[in-house]
């Protein structure tokens, strides 16, 4: 009788353990129709996401995937890592967050996750972010290497600041990339928006500017 009492106990702990945890799951799929060619050509590409986060009250642990396909011509899907990563909280005032991440800063001219292309841009690297009176501001930094000559020893290091009060909204974003040994390439964006009418109009303004990146 004891030892199944033990048993029990034991079991019960196990499974309070594993309630008190957070998990949440998300999916998102996009379908991408392509109709150029001659005419009559048409190309569908279907992909699904589907992640999930667990956590706890100062951290967290998010996964996610793609599956890619395109209808109609009997190919099999192809399957990959979107997003991995771990956030924690720094005494309630700042969070750091490391691992592939899909960001997204201000209007997203410079830094964006590219939701409708192909293939959608995510970071190797990781995220400080403050939460100030006067902004929320985040640093980061990523690098990426491979036999591709255009990403080895690339690397890339932003500070983003964003406030909202009221109707408007103001987000500065600077970014500054290095391949290899080469100069640093520079860019920087500037975006503010105002809520008119109640938020049925929209006022956007952005002014972004590189240097260095040879376009």
């Amino acid at each position: 009788m004891k030892k199944n009492l033990r048993n029990i106990l034991v079991l019960a702990m196990g499974l309070m353990t594993t309630v008190s945890f957070a998990q949440d799951w998300d999916g998102d799929s996009r379908t991408r129709i392509d109709m150029s060619g001659d005419g009559d050509e048409m190309s569908t590409d279907q992909r699904a996401t589907v992640g999930a986060t667990w956590g706890g009250s100062d951290w967290s642990i998010h996964g996610s995937t793609n599956v890619n396909y395109t209808l109609g011509t009997g190919n099999a899907a192809t399957i990959g890592v979107y997003e991995a990563y771990a956030s924690t909280d720094l005494m309630g005032y700042a969070s750091v967050t490391a691992g592939r991440q899909a960001l997204n800063y201000g209007s997203g001219a410079i830094m964006s996750s590219n939701d409708w292309n192909a293939n959608r841009t995510t970071w190797d690297g990781f995220t400080f972010g403050l939460d100030l009176d006067m902004a929320d501001v985040t640093f980061g930094y990523a690098s990426t290497s491979g036999e591709d000559a255009d990403l080895s020893g690339k690397s890339q290091m932003w500070l983003n600041a964003a406030k909202g009060e009221g109707d408007w909204n103001a987000n500065l974003l600077y970014v500054s990339t290095t391949v290899m040994a080469e100069d640093a390439a520079t860019a920087m964006g500037l975006d503010l928006s105002y809520a008119m009418m109640g938020g049925d109009l929209n006022l956007n303004v952005s002014y972004n500017t590189a240097t260095g990146y040879g376009l």
